[in-house]
């Protein structure tokens, strides 16, 4: 399936080199089954320092970008990958999420060349960025509800820095599993609560954990919600 170039946002980038969103912020997640589209806007450098040498950058171009779901492809503009120093230049990520089978985290490999100049000589270097990964999520567990009679809100506030409110609704008493993992699917924290009927507001402190994204598991051994939060820095 095809969709199109993406278009270099300056109101994004606002002429300050960089990669947005950056990888603090990360990926939209996306879901199986459902057509799948984000961008990601560059300002490419015209150049840098190495140690006490100014080196100028003629372009950046991606060679590839290896990791991603089945089905997703990438296209660039400009349409030949190559992005000039000084300029700005977008990266779109396309496809039909698979199925819920394949939901998970699929870490991203960038590879790219750099075209540059360092005292007057022309220079190659070969690089790649890992900072980015695409979290598929299953419809019948990640983001939903699986019945009414149990259900999971959006941590409060998020981003959060020290602590985060989480809510859950039961149908009746119950014991409930709070499961916290990094984005690779690390657990980083786990708690046990005996909840009464109704709703009820589980504090997670935070104050442990590095900031980045996480996400969040409830669970009473027959419904599962998980949820994506961020842990801000300030």
């Amino acid at each position: 399936m095809s969709f199109g170039q993406c278009v270099p946002d300056t109101n994004i980038t606002h002429n300050t080199p960089g990669i947005y969103p950056d990888s603090l912020t990360g990926l939209p997640h996306a879901i199986s089954g459902q057509q799948y589209n984000t961008v990601i806007q560059v300002n490419v450098k015209p150049d840098t320092m190495i140690g006490v040498i100014h080196a100028t950058i003629d372009s950046v171009n991606i060679v590839d970008v290896v990791g991603l779901p089945p089905g997703f492809t990438y296209s660039c503009t400009p349409s030949n990958c190559s992005f000039p120093g000084g300029t700005n230049a977008c990266i779109s990520l396309d496809g039909i999420a698979p199925s819920n089978q394949m939901a998970g985290v699929y870490p991203l490999v960038v590879r790219l060349t750099v075209y540059g100049t360092i005292l007057g000589q022309q220079t190659t270097q070969a690089d790649s960025s890992d900072d980015y990964r695409i979290v598929i999520d299953s419809t019948t567990g990640i983001g939903s509800i699986e019945k009414s009679s149990f259900s999971v809100s959006q941590n409060n506030p998020n981003p959060a820095k020290e602590s985060t409110v989480i809510s859950v609704v039961l149908a009746h008493h119950d014991e409930v599993e709070l499961t916290v993992s990094n984005i690779i699917g690390k657990k980083v924290n786990s708690k046990i609560y005996n909840l009464e009927r109704g709703k009820s507001n589980l504090q997670l402190d935070l104050r442990g954990l590095q900031p980045g994204i996480y996400l969040y598991t409830v669970s009473n051994g027959i419904n599962s919600v998980t949820r994506r939060m961020i842990i801000s820095k300030d």
